[in-house]
């Protein structure tokens, strides 16, 4: 379990950790220095820091899922499905699913998503399952901000 729960880790941080390129449907933002903050929790785990990373969004980068999903060519590299979830104004949902490989277990994960044109704020639901069944379970706060102008 805790080798499922360490992989799972790592797949959940990537899918929350990474932007995303021009492929889908994609919600402007303002462009600048953001500020994103992640605290993941996973079942059977021992708690992780929250963890916090600085962008720079320029132009037709500064996309709300620049900073929360993988990029489209990752995506496709995991055989992952990105669905977008109902459309509501001031709000980002979606669903990302990474079939179990032998090395990996599968993942999905949704985002629902609170945001303005400098901030964001959410939750993630996680769920990671190994070829065997095995099934941890996790959620992730999702934050950001826009700092200012790009360094």
């Amino acid at each position: 379990m805790k080798q499922l729960g360490l992989t799972s880790i790592a797949i959940a941080l990537t899918i929350f950790g990474i932007g995303v390129g021009a492929a889908r449907a994609e919600t402007p933002i303002q462009a600048g220095e953001w500020e994103s903050t992640e605290k993941t929790t996973m079942e059977g785990v021992q708690p992780m820091p929250a963890t916090s990373k600085k962008t720079c969004l320029k132009g037709d980068d500064a996309k709300l899922e620049r900073l929360l999903f993988p990029t489209p060519d990752e995506i496709k590299q995991h055989n992952c499905k990105y669905e977008e979830g109902a459309k509501k104004a001031g709000v980002l949902s979606a669903t990302l699913v990474c079939p179990p490989s032998d090395v990996i277990a599968g993942v999905t994960a949704k985002a629902e998503i609170s945001y303005s044109a400098t901030s964001y704020e959410g939750l993630g639901q996680i769920e990671a399952k190994d070829k065997s069944g095995t099934v941890i379970k996790g959620s992730s706060a999702l934050s950001g901000k826009r700092l200012g102008d790009c360094p």
